[in-house]
């Protein structure tokens, strides 16, 4: 039994009622929560969880907003926004609250001169959302930085740790995305030493690639997850050995963007949403989308791309529903 039971608890103060998720999300497209809080740090995420299961309430958290299409006008028991940024480095470890912004550290490790993040700068979300989804660009990953996380195991109660080995990781997915019990508190990241003048010209180059291609309208991200090789052959293999004779697959993926761009679906709008004319696999939002509009986007998309070319696009995004 909890030990708040018969008293009240501080985070009582902040939970807020019917709240509108809208304005938290990268696609400005949300619902309104029963409950919501924020936690800033362990002790209020504890307390926020305990309050939830004396309301015997469900419970759904909330990082950076990005990556998610909230596909319910309401959204069921108690949501838990991870907020605030705390961080700590040394050496080539940096170790971060959950909350903290993905893009944050990046900046903060290349001017230390530590190579590994250059890829994360310049994306939205946290750190923790980023290591639950296993997030990436440019042929990188935060699999390749994480030594160590600390995630809260609502179903036990208490905190636990798993070394890198134990977190599941494999494209875009882990054991924290598998397991809706565990939540990620801390991060630990193991980065290493680089020239400051390397790091920062493959940063520029990135930012660089990523201003230019990444639509200016809100937008969840990439839509669907690129499509392995190993995968892709299963599928049609005629088709991955020609994609692989052109030479389109890079580090053993191709975009889905590619097939939708082949498709000449770029521009095609539903409602307020409209596939990115600068690139194929952003929705973007207009001004007034719908998820219902996204969804009918996604699903076009789909559909057809499986008719022309026999495969299978699996969304990158996640449906945020209660």
């Amino acid at each position: 039994m909890s030990r708040f039971n018969n008293k009240t608890m501080p985070i009582e103060k902040s939970i807020k009622k019917n709240y509108d998720l809208t304005a938290l999300t990268t696609f400005k497209i949300g619902g309104r929560a029963d409950f919501f809080v924020i936690a800033k740090n362990k002790q209020e995420l504890i307390e926020a969880i305990s309050w939830a299961k004396i309301k015997k309430l469900p419970i759904r958290f909330f990082a950076g907003g990005s990556n998610i299409l909230i596909t319910k006008k309401k959204i069921r028991g108690l949501v838990i926004k991870i907020s605030g940024e705390e961080y700590s480095v040394k050496g080539d470890i940096i170790s971060a609250w959950a909350g903290t912004g993905l893009s944050k550290l990046a900046g903060i490790a290349v001017g230390l001169g530590l190579s590994g993040l250059e890829w994360a700068l310049g994306i939205p979300g946290s750190v923790g959302g980023a290591v639950r989804g296993n997030a990436g660009a440019y042929g990188s990953d935060m699999s390749k930085q994480v030594a160590e996380v600390e995630a809260y195991d609502i179903s036990k109660g208490r905190l636990v740790k798993f070394k890198n080995c134990g977190c599941g990781f494999s494209y875009r997915h882990s054991i924290f995305k598998q397991n809706r019990n565990l939540f990620i508190v801390n991060v630990k990241l193991k980065l290493s030493r680089g020239q400051t003048a390397g790091i920062k010209n493959l940063v520029k180059n990135n930012l660089f690639n990523r201003r230019r291609t990444n639509p200016q309208k809100p937008s969840a991200g990439c839509i669907f997850k690129n499509l392995e090789y190993t995968k892709l052959i299963k599928e049609n293999r005629q088709l991955a050995e020609d994609l692989a004779v052109k030479g389109l697959f890079k580090g053993g993926k191709i975009g889905a963007g590619y097939f939708i761009d082949q498709l000449g679906l770029k521009g095609r709008a539903r409602g307020g949403a409209k596939i990115s004319e600068r690139h194929a696999n952003f929705i973007v939002n207009t001004g007034k989308a719908s998820a219902e509009d996204i969804i009918d986007l996604i699903n076009l998309i789909k559909k057809k791309v499986n008719s022309q070319y026999k495969i299978n696009l699996e969304e990158e995004i996640e449906y945020f529903a209660s």
